[in-house]
């Protein structure tokens, strides 16, 4: 959906969230322990080694600026990048963001991260979150990039406890407790306060007070829910049965003097968006002494639509709407054959039904060209349903060959139906432990996608072009040392190939409106220097470099890659100060966001006194440095009798005017003689945030 980003976007840039108050209150009657006990007896249930969060996941929580999501936290990781903005999905080691794949609790997930910057998880679930940047093993499918793998915990066997959160940004209620002797059971569910500060018909100012031409019809709103239920049936099996979902909206009118109604005028009128994502899943694990089977089915819907152009003499307007239906049957062994040998066999089937439906114009476009609304074409209507099946077996062999050396060799067969294509790809991996703290390790990974299913569905793409693949190189060195101080270097290598290139209107083969015609590669460094919490302190620093660029094959051209950001460097420190306070930053720096520079005007070709950019070569300079700092400090308190807390945090510390993008200032372009450059900011100005809870 090529215009849904624009639309948010225009709709984020103008809210007025300045200061944001957490407050939780966690509600629950705890009942009196008897004074005499004739006898105590324990129960283990092996569900219960999964229901804390691990302490990485805690450090991410507690990182400053992250508003205790520790998804959000993710941008302070090595190699990671938010393409396009700090609200961006996030892009790994010079993939897209399109090439990522997101499990949650060994299944397939809609999305993870609502439009306007946060996770869609509760932070009182995240048990564990791993991201595997690149090499990953066999298991994994239809990724090219990273993968986000996100593990929900346990409940708790506890009495049930309710928790209220409630912030500038959300509210939301988090249930958790024991239902009966062997089945446990928690459910969270949050809806953003964003609505509270608009009022409908509210037509929204810029910084300067002047109004935009943006008018709010139904605010931006998101929310979210998950569930777990567990049953431990005996010592060797347990039953999950999970539920997830999310939901992403907002409404707004476009006047003639909205930039976006200026550049695009068939964007005036009325418009919304709204994605969101359903999915159900039942997990059975059956554990034993030498081996650990786990199976999943699952459920995911997973839809979008955007509307805009409604205006009174064009009542209909214009849509794009994309629907997908997916059946999901996973499984997969880890069998210990001795203690030197263990085998992992993977398996999924993807059920995919995906429908698109559309009245809109034909945008000819992909990562390569600067600006997607300078390529539009005819007006298309249609609607059409596609089977995109998919399937893998996945074989890995874990050989301990002696105490030095460990080598993991895997192999996937791969199967995507609407294109007909089969793929065989290994999967290496090579640990050698120079000693009990030092270690060495390399990685080989073949691997690929489907292309999006707007570029290979008939008539508003080309069936016939091949999935995205990429092969990995890894080699990184690890060490541990004393005192839970530690460090690791890695460096990567990737190349990319039949990746998709918009055909150009004169070239003899532009009925077929894509190509596999573009390469690419990356490749860089991460270092991590890490210390756990030991002398009431805790932090890292993280350093990237990086090289990320696309080839055009049909003009032999290299450029760098949109989201190309060749230095990154985050730090991140938390001291204890004493028993009641605890407090610490996060400093981010990284090279500037690579745009394409705008060099004249044009007319637009379709209506009078509109104008449009002339751009120069893409992606060719880079904005000034991006720098912030956030700041976050904690204090434990009691208020009436109760354990409480008091959360004091400071994004964009000194305020820091980080520029994302540029366009044409259209409301002082009024001839081909006028080049105006209007600069977009990235983050929010200097922004506080108060928060407390109680508990009780």
């Amino acid at each position: 959906m090529n215009k849904l980003d624009a639309f948010s976007t225009t709709l984020f840039k103008f809210s007025p969230l300045f200061l944001a108050i957490s407050l939780s209150v966690n509600a629950n009657e705890q009942k009196q322990q008897k004074n005499e006990m004739e006898h105590i007896e324990v129960l283990y249930k092996r569900s219960s080694i999964t229901s804390d969060i691990t302490e990485d996941t805690e450090k991410l929580i507690e990182m400053p600026g992250a508003l205790g999501d520790p998804l959000r936290a993710v941008y302070a990781l090595p190699g990671v990048v938010a393409a396009g903005g700090s609200m961006s999905e996030p892009a790994v080691r010079g993939s897209s963001p399109s090439d990522n794949i997101f499990e949650v609790d060994f299944m397939p997930a809609g999305y993870i991260f609502h439009d306007f910057g946060s996770s869609i998880f509760n932070r009182h679930i995240i048990q564990d979150f791993q991201l595997y940047s690149a090499g990953y093993g066999a298991g994994y499918s239809n990724a090219t990039g990273a993968v986000f793998d996100v593990t929900l915990r346990n409940p708790k066997y506890q009495p049930i406890t309710t928790t209220l959160d409630f912030s500038m940004f959300n509210a939301g209620v988090f249930i958790e407790g024991q239902a009966t002797e062997n089945t446990a059971f928690y459910f969270s569910a949050r809806k953003s306060t964003l609505p509270l500060f608009f009022a409908e018909g509210e037509e929204l100012e810029d910084d300067d007070g002047e109004l935009t031409g943006v008018t709010i019809n139904d605010a931006p709103d998101d929310h979210d829910y998950q569930g777990k239920w567990l049953w431990d049936i005996n010592a060797n099996n347990t039953l999950t049965f999970n539920f997830t979902g999310a939901e992403d909206s907002a409404a707004a009118g476009f006047n003639e003097r909205a930039e976006l109604a200026q550049k695009t005028p068939e964007f005036q009128g009325d418009a919304r968006f709204i994605r969101e994502f359903t999915s159900q899943n039942i997990l059975w694990d059956h554990y034993n002494k030498n081996y650990h089977f786990r199976v999943g089915l699952g459920v995911l819907d997973h839809s979008g639509r955007l509307e805009y152009g409604k205006r009174a003499t064009l009542t209909e307007g214009y849509f794009e709407e994309e629907a997908e239906k997916q059946t999901t049957l996973k499984a997969q062994l880890n069998y210990k054959l001795n203690t030197h040998h263990r085998v992992v066999t993977d398996f999924a089937y993807f059920d995919n039904e995906t429908t698109y439906k559309y009245d809109s114009f034909q945008y000819l476009c992909t990562e390569l060209d600067p600006d997607c609304d300078l390529k539009k074409g005819e007006r298309i209507t249609g609607k059409q349903t596609a089977g995109a099946d998919s399937g893998f077996v996945g074989i890995t062999h874990v050989w301990q060959i002696n105490d030095k050396l460990q080598t993991e060799t895997g192999v996937q067969f791969q199967h995507n139906k609407l294109t007909d294509e089969n793929f065989v790809q290994p999967r290496l991996a090579l640990n050698y432990y120079l000693s009990d703290s030092s270690t060495i390790t390399a990685k080989f990974g073949q691997y690929n996608r489907q292309q999006d299913i707007d570029y290979i569905l008939p008539e508003v793409g080309n069936p016939k072009l091949k999935s995205q693949s990429a092969n990995h190189t890894t080699l990184g060195f690890a060490q541990e040392l004393e005192n839970e101080w530690s460090w690791s270097v890695e460096a990567y290598y990737k190349t990319m190939e039949d990746l998709p290139l918009a055909i150009e209107d004169s070239a003899p083969d532009a009925h077929n409106l894509y190509a596999n015609d573009v390469e690419g590669r990356a490749y860089g460094v991460d270092f991590l220097i890490n210390k756990n919490k030991t002398d009431n302190w805790y932090g890292w620093l993280a350093f990237s470099y990086a090289k990320s660029e696309r080839t055009d094959l049909r003009s032999n051209v290299t450029r760098d890659y949109y989201a190309d950001t060749p230095f990154v460097f985050n730090a991140v420190f938390n001291y204890e100060i004493n028993e009641l306070w605890q407090g610490g930053f996060n400093f981010t720096a990284r090279s500037g966001q690579a745009y394409t520079p705008i060099v004249g005007v044009r007319e637009n070709p379709n209506f009078d006194d509109r104008f449009l950019p002339i751009y120069g070569e893409p992606f060719s300079e880079r904005h000034d440095l991006y720098h912030r700092l956030d700041i976050r400090f904690e204090r434990k308190t009691r208020v009436f009798g109760l354990d409480g807390k008091l959360i004091l945090e400071l994004m964009n510390a000194y305020g820091q005017d980080n520029v994302s993008s540029i366009d044409l200032d259209y409301k002082k372009v009024k001839s081909v003689n006028d080049l105006y450059i209007e600069e977009e900011t990235d983050d929010f100005e200097m922004r506080p945030s108060i928060g407390f809870s109680v508990t009780f």
